[in-house]
């Protein structure tokens, strides 16, 4: 049984059902990354779940099936059409079938890039995924309610990203001058460099020390940055030591857009242990719940925020994560995908 008083969520040790009769499928993008991570942490919570990487023969016969859709881990340029052709010659065979949009699709004005031609055939894409489902699910406003457009006759959920490196049950008493840069190795860099010598200048006058988690920094540009302001790198950690790190950090930074930082599970993690999040975006506006000032701090602040407006900020951050934990999102999910026998 897992420990339900650990202040960590547990993603081990959970129920599962012995008969195959009602086994679910969680397709992904068969590639490492976030949405790989976040089937995983579902598949976990749920009873006799299971993670297959899409492939064009992949059969799931008999399996209520949710498909993790961002189209870019489908195709190139984001266009899987291949994706929608499998999932109308599988869905006879399937129990029950979901899609949860990770993404839709992007828009570009510039007609020197690739989205700019593409972006149609990608909405066309999401749309159809969206029609041929019995329930969908989105992860930011401006997609749900595009796609309640779509598809708003069909049982839908709009869920924020949860995050996949445990959750706290309460938030602690005293946290440490720490200030977390986490995620993949180009968002981390994406990161420090729309930081740049700014964000240095804020954690020195604030007395903050500076982490970075994840895989190394191969950016010769700013794995030099890092080492002259005395970054602690940390490299790739596990689970629990990156949720021990975050639940004694004050602030954690990523740089992200406030349209679609819902679907971030870097900003989902920091938002999950009470870490401050610091938003780096030039990007305004209050979406999904979160507005500048409340939930996040929008760019670097001139000068260090009172020990109150940290607690504050703390708890707005946290209290907006608990209507989409784990567990939050898991289980309205579960219920839809094993419907209760009449």
């Amino acid at each position: 049984m897992p420990d339900l008083q650990n202040p960590h969520f547990s993603l081990t040790g959970m129920p599962t059902h012995d008969s195959t009769a009602d086994r679910i499928s969680m397709v992904i993008p068969d590639e490492a990354g976030g949405v790989m991570d976040y089937a995983h942490a579902m598949a976990e919570r749920m009873g006799n779940a299971r993670v297959l990487g899409y492939r064009k023969d992949l059969e799931v016969d008999g399996d209520a099936v949710l498909l993790h859709v961002s189209g870019y881990g489908y195709s190139r340029y984001g266009a899987p059409f291949h994706l929608l052709n499998w999932v109308k010659r599988n869905k006879p065979r399937m129990k029950r079938f979901g899609v949860f949009m990770h993404e839709a699709y992007a828009v570009s004005n510039r007609i020197t890039s690739s989205v700019f031609w593409v972006w149609r055939a990608q909405r066309y894409i999401a749309s159809q995924l969206a029609r041929e489902s019995e329930f969908w699910i989105s992860n930011t406003h401006y997609i749900h309610d595009w796609l309640e457009t779509q598809a708003g006759h069909l049982p839908h959920l709009w869920m924020p990203i949860y995050s996949t490196v445990g959750e706290l049950s309460g938030l602690p008493a005293v946290r440490e001058k720490k200030l977390i840069v986490f995620g993949t190795a180009p968002v981390r860099v994406n990161t420090w460099r729309a930081g740049g010598e700014a964000l240095f200048r804020w954690a020195a006058a604030s007395g903050l020390e500076i982490h970075d988690i994840g895989s190394p920094v191969k950016d010769p540009e700013i794995a030099a940055l890092l080492k002259s302001h005395g970054v602690i790198e940390h490299g790739r950690l596990s689970v629990e030591a990156i949720s021990a790190l975050m639940r004694t950090a004050t602030y954690g930074v990523v740089a992200y857009s406030p349209h679609d930082v819902a679907k971030s599970g870097i900003f989902g993690s920091y938002c999950a242990h009470g870490a401050v999040p610091v938003l780096l975006s030039p990007n305004t506006g209050a979406y999904d719940g979160l507005a500048p000032g409340v939930q996040y701090l929008k760019g670097i602040p001139p000068a260090d925020q009172s020990p109150a407006e940290v607690a504050r900020m703390s708890r707005a951050a946290f209290d907006w994560y608990q209507g989409h934990s784990i567990a939050a999102t898991c289980d309205p999910i579960e219920a839809l995908l094993r419907p209760k026998k009449m």
